[in-house]
């Protein structure tokens, strides 16, 4: 998996866990509000504590890789990697970004993309580098 599309399956991540917690949030204000049957409200706890599992398990999995996506990140500083923070990590959209930093979207586009070419840069020296080395061992 390369750079982008770890920093992407990051991003899918955090929004999965967003929209679950939505879900449940919701399925909590309904129990609460319900004014039906205890039947009916003990079928909603047992979804609840489905729902729950099933979140925890995707927050593991978003939690591995974040780690991940942030190890790619840390290459970058400055407004470069909060850009790519609060994109892939935060799940914030580019105008949600733009209105935070107090930056028109344009500028966000620019920081975005100088930012993917530094991390494409950085690891593909790297691969270069791995590469040779290999050549030289062989």
């Amino acid at each position: 998996m390369n750079c982008l599309e770890l920093l992407k399956k990051a991003r899918e991540c955090e929004l999965s866990v967003q929209a679950e917690l939505e879900h449940i949030e919701r399925l909590h204000r309904i129990m609460r509000t319900s004014g039906k049957s205890q039947r009916y409200a003990q079928q909603i706890a047992e979804k609840l504590a489905r729902l729950e599992a099933e979140l925890n398990a995707e927050i593991d999995r978003a939690v591995d890789v974040k780690r991940e996506a942030l190890c790619v990140l840390s290459i970058l500083d400055g407004n470069e990697r909060t850009v790519l923070y609060r994109y892939y990590i935060l799940g914030e959209d580019w105008n949600m970004i733009a209105d935070k930093m107090f930056f028109s979207e344009r500028r966000v586009y620019y920081y975005r993309k100088s930012a993917l070419d530094k991390i494409n840069k950085k690891y593909d020296q790297r691969s270069n580098l791995w590469i040779q080395q290999q050549e030289l061992r062989n």
